[in-house]
C-alpha cells in the first residue's frame, strides 16, 4: 500500500516538478514570477485536443509536438507582453503575467468553450504489478516522461552555447551582457522552454484528468508550493520540491483525509516562507551596501 502511495505521489509530484521549474527557468532568467504558466499549458493542452479531433492527428504525434506548440506559445508571450516591461519594475510584469492568466482562461474558454473535454491515453488503464504493487501505467510513463525532459534540459544548460548563456544571464545580467550575451535572445528562449515544458505537463496530466479551463489552476499553485519549497533560485530545487509536494499530498490524501489535498500546498508555502524562506536548495539574498 504504502510503495503504490509513494509511486502515485511521485508521478503527480512530477508534474508539479515540471511547472515549478518552468517557474524557476523564467524566474531566473527575467525575475518574473508567470502566474500565468498554468493557463498556458493549458492552452497547450487544449491546442492538442484540437489537432487531435479537428486535425485528426495521431495521439503520438499530437504528444511530439507538444513541447513545439508550448514553445512557441511561450516565445509569442515573451516578445508581445514581456519583452516590452524590460528594465521597468518587477511588479508591472507581476500584473502582466496576472492579467495573461485572465486573458488565456477566459480566451480558452471563448475558443474551445467551459465545458469538460476527455484527452485519450496511448496507455493500458489496468494496472501493472511491480514488487508487490500495483502501479499504474499513466504514472510511470508521467515519471519516465518528466525525467527525460529533465535530463535533456540539464544536457541543453550544461552542453550548449545557448545554455551557457542562460546560465550566465541568470547569475548576473550585466556582467553576462557585457560580456556579449543577449539577455533579450535568453529571456526569449527562457519563455519558450519554459511554454514547452509546461506544454508537456499539460499534455501529461489531461489523460488523468479532463481538460477544461480550470485544469492547471491547482497544479499551478502546488507547482509554486514546490518552487518555493526547493528554492526560487535553483532548478534542482524545483524538481526536488515539486516531487516533495505530490509524495506530502499523496500520503496526506491516504492516511489523514483527502479533504487535505488542495490545503497541503498552502501549508507548505506557509512553512517554508517561516522557516527557511531561501527553500531546501536556494540560496539567501544578500543585499549589497
Amino acid at each position: 500500500m504504502l510503495i503504490q502511495v509513494l509511486v502515485s505521489g511521485v508521478a503527480i509530484g512530477c508534474i508539479y516538478a515540471l511547472i515549478a521549474l518552468a517557474l524557476v527557468l523564467v524566474f531566473k532568467a527575467t525575475d518574473v514570477v508567470n502566474f500565468a504558466q498554468g493557463e498556458m499549458a493549458m492552452v497547450s493542452a487544449f491546442a492538442g485536443l484540437s489537432l487531435l479531433t479537428a486535425g485528426k492527428l495521431p495521439l503520438l504525434a499530437v504528444l511530439l509536438l507538444a513541447f513545439p506548440i508550448g514553445a512557441l506559445l511561450g516565445a509569442l508571450t515573451e516578445r508581445i507582453a514581456i519583452r516590452p516591461l524590460l528594465g521597468a519594475p518587477p511588479l508591472n510584469a507581476l500584473i502582466v503575467t496576472i492579467g495573461l492568466w485572465m486573458i488565456f482562461h477566459y480566451g480558452a474558454g471563448w475558443i474551445w468553450g467551459f465545458d469538460a473535454f476527455t484527452f485519450p491515453s496511448l496507455l493500458p488503464q489496468a494496472p501493472i504489478e511491480i514488487a508487490g504493487a500495483l502501479v499504474s501505467p499513466s504514472n510511470l510513463a508521467i515519471a519516465g516522461v518528466s525525467v527525460l525532459v529533465l535530463v535533456g534540459l540539464y544536457v541543453f544548460l550544461e552542453h550548449t552555447r545557448q545554455g551557457t548563456a542562460m546560465r550566465a544571464a541568470s547569475m548576473n545580467p550585466q556582467a553576462a551582457r557585457l560580456m556579449g550575451v543577449s539577455v533579450g535572445r535568453v529571456s526569449l528562449l527562457s519563455w519558450a522552454i519554459a511554454g514547452g515544458i509546461g506544454a508537456v505537463a499539460g499534455v501529461l496530466i489531461a489523460p488523468l484528468t479532463f481538460i477544461d479551463v480550470n485544469m492547471m489552476f491547482l497544479v499551478l499553485l502546488k507547482a509554486l508550493a514546490g518552487a518555493v519549497l526547493g528554492g526560487f533560485t535553483s532548478l534542482p530545487g524545483a524538481v526536488l520540491g515539486g516531487v516533495l509536494v505530490g509524495v506530502v499530498e499523496s500520503l496526506t490524501s491516504v492516511y489523514v483525509s483527502s479533504a487535505f489535498d488542495d490545503a497541503i500546498a498552502f501549508v507548505v508555502i506557509v512553512a517554508v516562507l517561516m522557516v527557511r524562506p531561501e527553500g531546501l536548495l536556494g540560496k539567501p539574498s544578500v543585499k549589497k551596501v
